[in-house]
C-alpha cells in the first residue's frame, strides 16, 4: 500500500472504525502490535509497506502510532487481500469450466 494522506486515513477510519471495546490513542510499536493481535516482526513489516505512523522510530526514538489509523489500515489491507484471493478463485473456476 502507498503512503496515505491525512484525508485518506480519516476515510479509512470511517470505513473501518475501532471495535466498541477499544479506545483510540497514540501507542508505541509494542502496544500497537498487542492491540492489533500481531507480532513485532509483523508490525515492522506493516510499517515498511505503509502503515501510517505519526512519528517513526529510530536510534532510540519511539514509534508513535494512532491506534484507529493502524486498525483501519490493517482492516483495509486484509480486505484487499481477501478480494485478490477471491478474484483468483473466480479465475481458476472459470478456467476449470473451460477445460471440461
Amino acid at each position: 500500500m502507498k503512503e496515505l494522506t491525512e484525508a485518506e486515513i480519516e476515510r479509512l477510519i470511517e470505513r473501518f472504525p475501532l471495535p466498541d471495546d477499544r479506545d483510540d490513542g497514540i501507542l508505541g510499536l509494542g502496544d500497537t502490535a498487542l492491540a492489533l493481535g500481531v507480532s513485532l516482526p509483523t508490525m515492522q513489516r506493516y510499517l515498511k509497506i505503509g502503515l501510517p505512523a505519526i512519528k517513526g522510530g529510530s536510534m532510540g526514538r519511539l514509534w508513535r502510532i494512532r491506534l484507529a489509523a493502524a486498525w483501519a489500515w490493517r482492516q483495509a489491507l486484509m480486505a484487499e487481500r481477501l478480494e485478490r484471493k477471491s478474484r483468483g478463485k473466480q479465475t481458476r473456476s472459470a478456467l476449470a469450466c473451460r477445460i471440461r
